[in-house]
């Protein structure tokens, strides 16, 4: 009984990860201020009227490009899922893979987890 429930457990689990991908990007500026560019992204996914706040059609891309040390930071967050109508991408999980993609890559990267593309 209980190898049977581990191995549906481990089943499980790689269903979940099958439906992640993430790439850091291999050229390209550094980030300028890792701390400001988090700080850009707490902002967008959580303040009321966000960048990132609200709503996605079917396909839509979100997107912003503020300065950093005179550098344009580019994110961009976009519904993948194939459901027709609106979607909407929880506060906390748009600021968890947008620093993700901070955090984990010295360029910047993209990811796509669960119908969701960060980049």
């Amino acid at each position: 009984m209980k190898t049977q429930s581990v191995l549906f457990a481990l089943g499980s689990m790689l269903l979940a990860v099958q439906d992640v991908s993430a790439t850091c990007y291999g050229s390209g500026d550094k980030w300028p201020n890792k701390e400001q560019a988090r700080r850009f992204v707490i902002d967008a996914c959580n303040n009321n009227g966000g960048m990132f706040t609200g709503t996605y059609w079917k396909g839509q891309t979100k997107a912003m490009c503020p300065k950093s040390n005179g550098m344009g930071l580019l994110f961009e967050v976009q519904n993948l899922t194939p459901n027709e109508g609106n979607s909407d991408l929880n506060n906390n999980e748009c600021t968890i893979r947008l620093e993700n993609e901070i955090n984990g890559c010295d360029r910047g990267g993209q990811s796509t987890v669960s119908g969701w593309r960060f980049r």
